[in-house]
């Protein structure tokens, strides 16, 4: 089964995942046989491309294009809107915008704006570069006041109370224990003084009163010195207790504070780039770059031109009715949809009494269908984690700036860890005897950032090698190292593919196989009497291809 499916053994796609799109996708094979299941892996794929989570080179060849052209704005844009509208009003199908990207050409007057704007973004860059710094050395800390109280967390937990022992000494009872007016019955005055020189070490040999009586390993001290030891292990006790709440909430309010500067340094550089980016990009943006994507319309240079790619995808849920698929709206049933991809470029351009402006100006505008049929996993994992990923950006964007984060994996590898009742240090330990090496410290630091939910666990793969992942596994009872499973259709063995082909003859498959059923000549069919022609007349294009 591949990465992102869910449900019984039974609900999957075990003869392969559909995906039928017009003409060919580069990626149609890797789809269908699971070796691309999410949208990270498409991604992937497209690493190389100015947008890796860009659909046009996936859905395949368009069905249909239309090129509206107008001496002025409006029929254009408008054209473009009612396109994408027409599916929900029309059709009763969802429809969501998921992209918008918007250019202005420089290659008029306008460059000289251009230019001041970029010196403003220069000078924007070198302020946000100072207050960069200053979030660094906040970073680094609270990295530093992290790692000490969560020492300290970990000696509570574990009932190390040699530390916390030291901690009460140092900062509760010897606060005024040196100097003028130094409390007289400070542990630290008593021993510094020669008083009692032993009582520090005898504070903190005590594990209970019961140490103080008769039988008790200190039973033999001096009676003021018991009674002295006794007050002050009374006084410990309540303020470990008060200590050990404390502690745990001012760690966990530093790490959200600690979230929130790693958040607002990327989003310094997040947000500095895309600008500057943008302003290389409208002064090398040319001509035939901008052509190219609508069939070479126009002339731009000299006038001001604002160019706008827009997305919108459409969908429609199917299931299996003897033998055909047909529309559902019930979620449970579904076993398929029909999706259309839709992309419209806008352009606008200057009128020719003022170049500055493309409001006055012709405008044009393309629109490209792609229809396609797919199976409910390729749709839930592909298609519709590429619908929320704006709302799911700006969701996460909210929780890292107000420090509420969900930490995922991390949560669970730390419930692991303490359900074993392991501490970070034993474990690493651990990992090292499993591995037959001795661990870097540093992956103590790495265990710790991922239980804290800033890092995956894969992590400990990428830095140390799989082994340490693996070993961690075995300790844990974890499986982080196992991947995100195999395809139903890669690298099975012959029994199993034996068993398939057997099935397939039997006609004993799943619900998700279609076999000759070609269902995407029936949608090309629905968009071009139920939609295309009907668009393209209510619009006053009287054109019938």
């Amino acid at each position: 089964m591949s990465s992102g499916h869910s449900g019984d053994e039974d609900d999957t796609c075990d003869f392969g995942h559909v995906f039928e799109v017009n003409g060919s996708s580069p990626f149609a094979e890797d789809i269908e046989s699971g070796e691309i299941s999410s949208l990270e892996d498409l991604s992937k794929a497209q690493e190389d491309a100015d947008d890796p989570y860009s659909f046009i080179g996936v859905m395949g060849d368009p069905y249909k294009n239309v090129k509206v052209v107008s001496g002025s704005q409006g029929m254009p844009y408008t054209f473009i809107l009612v396109a994408a509208d027409k599916f929900d009003t029309d059709l009763d199908w969802d429809i969501v915008k998921t992209d918008e990207k918007i250019f202005v050409s420089p290659q008029n007057t306008m460059h000289q704006e251009m230019n001041q704007r970029r010196q403003q973004a220069e000078q924007n860059i070198k302020t946000s570069m100072q207050g960069l710094e200053q979030l660094r050395k906040s970073k680094h800390l609270l990295q530093h006041d992290i790692r000490k109280l969560r020492s300290r967390v970990e000696d509570l937990q574990t009932g190390d109370d040699v530390v916390i022992k030291g901690d009460f000494v140092q900062l509760v009872d010897g606060a005024g224990a040196g100097g003028q007016g130094a409390d007289e019955q400070a542990l630290r005055f008593l021993r510094d003084n020669n008083i009692y020189p032993t009582i520090v070490s005898d504070f903190n040999e005590m594990e209970s009163l019961e140490d103080l009586e008769e039988g008790g390993k200190l039973s033999n001290l001096p009676a003021n010195e018991k009674a002295i030891l006794k007050k002050k292990y009374t006084m410990f006790e309540k303020w470990k207790d008060m200590y050990g709440s404390e502690i745990q909430r001012k760690l966990n309010d530093l790490k959200k504070e600690l979230r929130r500067i790693e958040r607002a340094i990327e989003e310094t550089k997040e947000w500095l780039e895309p600008y500057a980016r943008d302003m290389v990009m409208i002064n090398q943006k040319t001509r035939d770059e901008i052509g190219n994507d609508i069939n070479e319309y126009g002339s731009f240079v000299g006038y001001a031109t604002m160019y706008k790619e827009l997305e919108f995808i459409a969908h429609q849920g199917l299931v299996k009715e003897e033998g055909a698929l047909v529309e559902s709206d019930n979620e449970k049933e579904i076993t398929h949809y029909k999706v259309v991809h839709i992309h419209a470029v806008h352009v606008n351009i200057s009128g020719g009494e003022n170049p500055n402006s493309p409001v006055e100006g012709p405008t044009v505008a393309v629109v490209f269908w792609r229809p396609a049929i797919v199976c409910k996993h390729v749709f839930e994992n592909i298609i519709e984690k590429k619908i929320n990923r704006s709302k799911e950006l700006f969701e996460q964007l909210m929780d890292d700036y107000t420090g509420d984060f969900d930490k995922g994996e991390g949560k669970d590898l730390k419930d692991a860890r303490n359900k074993k009742e392991i501490s970070v240090r034993a474990l690493r330990e651990k990992i090292g005897e499993e591995v037959e090496e001795k661990p870097p410290l540093e992956l103590s630091s790495t265990i710790r950032r991922v239980e804290d939910g800033f890092d995956s666990p894969k992590l400990i793969a990428e830095k140390y090698g799989d082994g340490y992942l693996e070993a961690l596994d075995n300790i844990l009872d974890t499986s982080y190292s196992k991947g995100d499973g195999d395809s139903e259709n890669g690298g099975g063995s012959k029994e199993e593919d034996f068993k398939k082909a057997v099935r397939k003859f039997t006609g004993n498959y799943d619900e998700y196989y279609l076999g000759d059923l070609s269902p995407l000549s029936d949608l090309k069919t629905e968009l071009k009497f139920s939609y295309y022609y009907d668009l393209k007349l209510g619009m006053g294009l009287h054109t019938m291809k």
